[in-house]
């Protein structure tokens, strides 16, 4: 009578179990399709936020050993020191162009110490009186400064 009671339960559980197919898929959106440009986003976000990183902390670590270097002693001497040249240089140029009869110079030229070289030149009459410096950076650039020859008088 077990026996029989086993297998008439065993028959009835059979028959209530059901089965469906079975359906690969691939989980990574790159081989699916589903939401693939999504996923090539992602990607392509996290790349370019390290990229960012990366060049933030290298210009911060260039920027921190610049500060460095320009915070030595040595720095700030040589600093100093040129803008005490530059001063000198500023007043002889103003010496030179506006000095008295016997001393005034209309034009001259400098050469520093870093290749720069620096140009006055004067015109004392007509409209365009004034003095004209130009210095000449080493790579080839020029920046010129025009002062009124009347304000300065």
């Amino acid at each position: 009578m077990k026996k029989l009671l086993t297998v008439l339960s065993t028959i009835c559980l059979c028959s209530s179990v059901s089965a469906s197919e079975l359906k690969f898929q691939f989980g990574s959106p790159s081989f699916s399709g589903n939401s693939k440009s999504t996923h090539y986003l992602t990607i392509e976000n996290i790349e370019k936020t390290r990229k960012d990183t990366i060049e933030a902390k290298r210009i911060a670590d260039a920027k921190a050993l610049k500060d460095e270097l320009n915070s030595t002693a040595v720095a700030k001497f040589q600093a100093n020191l040129e803008a005490r040249f530059y001063t000198a240089l500023a007043k002889q140029i103003t010496d030179n162009v506006f000095g008295s009869d016997g001393l005034q110079q209309d034009s001259g030229t400098y050469t520093d110490t870093a290749g720069n070289i620096i140009t006055w030149a004067t015109v004392t009459s007509g409209s365009n009186a004034g003095v004209t410096v130009s210095v000449q950076e080493p790579d080839g650039t020029t920046t010129s400064y025009t002062l009124p020859y009347q304000d300065n008088q």
